[in-house]
């Protein structure tokens, strides 16, 4: 069992006043005090007071205010009270910081620092200068003297100044001061031991203990293969030493918890108790504890919270607004929550970035209309304008209400808590009234994020056996078993961090932790002996390899023996795995489609299963569809869309070629800019709300230019009249009918049609229309289906119209070169080397297609080259590319 010193124990016995460094501490010397008198068969006794340093100080506050005198009314502020002043008095400097929160927390930081390892003084009056270029210690000096001066306008003072103030009255408090114990601290700070020395110079009774044992323990040291693979082998320890001696304490130190908690956490998770991985799953108490809370503001109760705050006063990120959404923190039934999480959908592809209140109660008033009208209620309620940070609060409070936070559903332990800790942060916020009396909305929501960032929310312990913990938190404790992990030479001792606001030479004047190498070296020395005193078995640990880079043992641990690393368990998945032979099954049919059958998709359908027949199947039987992704512009299926609608609104008015090569280059002009402006209508007008203005008139520009170097193309022709735009046709495949859309259709004057697609994209150069699962297969797929429909009208050409900007031209076919000189002539490039044997091996390799789709074929099997996963989106569906990434899909997206 844990052994903490009989004497702590003895002093507790006599109602001493224990002081720890920090909350754990506390909290540890709590329960083992309780547990020993429960081993002393006692079935009741008094409440030991054990209590962290700053909540110390606090009492001795209130004890000098009662003994009255000077210090008597001066306000203490909290430590949120004193963030808000620092803030302030950063933004009044007016200086261009990228971070002014981070500036006001290390202009925080060095004011403790100067109070606690100064001497006494205000020392950094020394560091002011008068110009304006001075250095980051006489910056400090400048927002040094504003704070101090308004504490004292306020009549106020904070924690760093209490000492010294206690220290001005211990004489008036000592006969009222209980017998104290300061227990658990590596080092006293100078400011701390002036302290202990003015009360026992007052006739106090103060001493200082340890809570170690007086002697190491068993200690050994072992190297791991990676940092992930020794904290899996120091989970596994604990695990077998845990369940060998049920009721043990095992404590695993990791050097740089704060930096890999989520790490230590997942691989917790997943070697102490995997059933909580399992969706759906009981929750059951975990078998470990890990320190380092997470900040209140990342807890996904009070993320809704901050972001419905954030909505009904400015605007949301989409992500987030979509998430909100989606929480499980506003009340709805299942179907409000599936139609609320598609509303994203609608967002995306809109290009909307941001969203406001307003956006959102009109997407809420489809699908949950009673939360819309809730939403819309509450948001009419709020004031917005400057209020005192208690009228903000009742503000919020009211607003959340109306908004259904935090849901209908009944909150498990982690969740009251957090509300609990919610509430808590609430009545902070409304405290900060005293240094800051109204508040702008802006600057109220900016401090309010500000201080749920600040605060750290840990769920209360469970008295799990395991104990995750940092470095200095676990110094002071006391374990059955132990393993430090992290001491390889490049970690420990820490490199030196200096304040950047004090001055370096005054730093390690007065040996200031993280000053220099040298404090730092001392210092790790000292606490790696604390911890090797900590249980009576210890193993400090190290890995030999990092990202490719080889690490070696800290020296501070070398003088240990090393032993061989235990093997590691397998973890549950290989366990499964392992458990079962796996089966395999080649799934690759779809259910038959019966005769006659219509099928979404058209021309796209065949070609996808010309790509994958996967593809085709989920895309247009399935209505499988990739996310939209957030565009910084237009996409290039809708600059492809106003393509085809500039186009076909110019050819609706200008009718043919002799009416084309009629124009002036003024009407000309005119009637491409009328057929541009009326294609920008096709997208509709929340989509242009969304983006900017120049890319709107940039795209007006682009869409001209590509309008006009085509028909420069078009006036070269054989003379041609505009048939159809935009023809609806259909035909029958493989007993499928499919309805096609034509661009245009052409009647040329030797006789016979021509038929053209537009493509935005670049063209599949000729060699690959003819392989065996033919490319660009859409000009064949209309050949076949205006030859099936009006039987009597010929066809002899098939052009694609390439529009991509720099590589304008026509690419396709003709039966005749004087119908079209532009283009290759079946002769030349058509299997059989004849119009009708390009038709006849079209509608060969086609209607095979269309058979594949009807008997559902459905393989995944995409064409090597070019490789269609690029443009498809669907990974997550057939999985193909879930081990690599997919490279940007360079082609035609219409």
């Amino acid at each position: 069992m844990v052994v903490v010193d009989a004497t702590l124990h003895a002093a507790l016995d006599q109602g001493a006043v224990v002081v720890t460094p920090n909350r754990r501490l506390a909290r540890f010397l709590q329960r083992e005090f309780d547990r020993a008198q429960r081993a002393a068969g006692r079935l009741a006794w008094p409440t030991p007071t054990i209590l962290p340093y700053p909540i110390w100080l606090e009492a001795l506050w209130e004890e000098a205010v009662h003994a009255g005198g000077r210090g008597a009314t001066e306000l203490l502020l909290s430590p949120s009270q004193a963030t808000q002043l620092w803030r302030a008095i950063v933004d009044a400097e007016g200086m261009p910081l990228l971070d002014p929160n981070g500036a006001a927390a290390l202009a925080a930081d060095a004011w403790a620092l100067a109070h606690e390892w100064g001497a006494g003084g205000e020392s950094w009056r020394a560091w002011r200068r008068d110009d304006e270029d001075g250095d980051d210690a006489a910056m400090f000096a400048r927002w040094a003297e504003a704070y101090r001066a308004q504490l004292l306008r306020a009549g106020a003072i904070d924690l760093a100044q209490v000492p010294a103030h206690l220290i001005g009255v211990a004489e008036r408090i000592a006969a009222r001061f209980p017998a104290t114990v300061v227990a658990g601290f590596t080092e006293l700070s100078p400011q701390q031991e002036r302290l202990c020395a003015a009360l026992v110079a007052a006739g106090a009774r103060v001493r200082r203990l340890d809570t170690l044992p007086a002697r190491e323990g068993t200690v050994q040291r072992t190297l791991a293969p990676s940092p992930r693979a020794e904290i899996a082998a120091a989970l596994d320890w604990a695990q077998r030493r845990a369940a060998r001696d049920m009721g043990s304490q095992i404590g695993i130190v990791v050097q740089d918890l704060a930096s890999r908690r989520d790490e230590v956490v997942a691989l917790a998770l997943e070697r102490l108790c995997p059933s909580a991985l399992v969706p759906g799953s009981v929750a059951a108490p975990a078998p470990f504890e890990i320190s380092l809370g997470i900040a209140l503001a990342s807890v996904p109760m009070v993320v809704a919270a901050l972001d419905l705050i954030t909505l009904a006063q400015s605007r949301l990120q989409v992500g987030a607004a979509a998430a909100l959404l989606r929480s499980p923190y506003l009340p709805s039934a299942v179907e409000q929550w599936t139609a609320r999480a598609r509303i994203e959908r609608g967002w995306l592809e809109e290009g909307r970035r941001e969203v406001l209140l307003g956006d959102a109660i009109t997407a809420l008033e489809a699908v949950s209309p009673a939360l819309a009208r809730a939403w819309r209620e509450g948001g009419d309620a709020l004031r917005r304008t400057a209020l005192s940070p208690r009228e903000c609060v009742d503000q919020w409070r009211r607003w959340l209400a109306a908004a259904g936070w935090p849901g209908s559903r009944t909150l498990d332990s982690g969740e009251y808590q957090a509300r609990e800790a919610w509430e808590r942060m609430l009545g902070q916020f409304a405290g900060l009234g005293t240094v800051s009396p109204r508040l702008a909305p802006a600057a109220a929501h900016d401090a309010l994020r500000a201080l749920a960032g600040e605060t750290i929310f840990q769920p209360e312990g469970s008295g799990a056996p395991i104990q995750i913990l940092g470095m200095l938190e676990a110094s002071g404790m006391t374990f059955d078993a132990l393993w430090i992990a992290g001491l390889s030479a490049d970690r420990w001792p820490a490199a030196p961090a200096p304040n950047p606001l004090l001055p370096i030479a005054w730093q390690r004047e007065r040996n200031v932790p993280r000053a220099s190498a040298a404090r730092e070296l001392e210092y790790a020395r000292v606490l790696t002996g604390r911890l090797a005193r900590g249980a009576p078995e210890v193993t400090m640990s190290c890995a030999t390899n990092a990202d490719d880079h080889a690490l070696a043992p800290s020296e501070l641990i070398l003088a240990y023996a090393q032993v061989a690393p235990a093997a590691s368990a397998p973890t549950w998945v290989d366990a499964i795995a392992a458990s079962a032979t796996p089966e395999a099954s080649a799934d690759t049919r779809a259910p038959r489609l019966a005769a006659g059958t219509f099928v979404r998709g058209g021309a796209r359908i065949i070609a996808a299963q010309s790509d994958c027949p996967f593809q085709a199947m989920a895309r247009y039987r399935l209505g499988a569809e990739p996310w939209p992704a957030l565009e910084v512009g237009l996409s290039k299926a809708e600059r492809g869309q106003l393509l085809h609608a500039a186009l076909a609104l110019f050819w609706s008015a200008v009718s043919d070629h002799a009416a084309l090569c009629a124009l002036s280059a003024a009407a000309l002009d005119e009637a491409v800019s009328t057929a541009t402006q009326g294609a920008l209508a096709v997208l509709r007008g929340p989509r242009w709300h969304n983006v900017p203005v120049v890319v709107r008139a940039n795209e007006a520009r682009r869409l001209r230019a590509l309008v006009i170097a085509w028909l420069a193309l078009e006036r070269e022709r054989a003379p041609f009249a505009v048939r159809e735009v935009e023809a609806q046709r259909s035909i029958e495949l493989g007993q499928l009918t499919f309805r096609l859309r034509l661009d245009r259709v052409d009647a040329l004057a030797g006789g016979g049609l021509a038929i053209l697609d537009y493509k935005s994209g670049r063209v599949e150069s000729l060699s690959r229309w003819f392989d065996t699962r033919p490319q660009a297969s859409q000009l064949g797929l209309y050949t076949l289906a205006q030859r099936m429909t009006q039987p009597q009208s010929a066809v002899v050409a098939v052009a694609y119209a390439q529009l991509a900007a720099g590589a304008i031209a026509p690419f396709g076919i003709t039966a005749d070169a004087a119908a079209w000189p532009a283009l290759a002539t079946a002769a030349d490039v058509a299997p059989g080397g004849s119009w009708v044997a390009l038709e006849a091996w079209w509608r060969r390799h086609l209607e095979a297609l269309a058979s594949e789709i009807r008997q559902g074929h459905a393989a995944v099997s995409p064409r090597e080259s070019p490789s269609p996963c690029r443009g498809c989106g669907l990974y997550a569906v057939c999985r193909i590319q879930s081990a690599r990434v997919v490279p940007e899909y360079e082609g035609d997206d219409e």
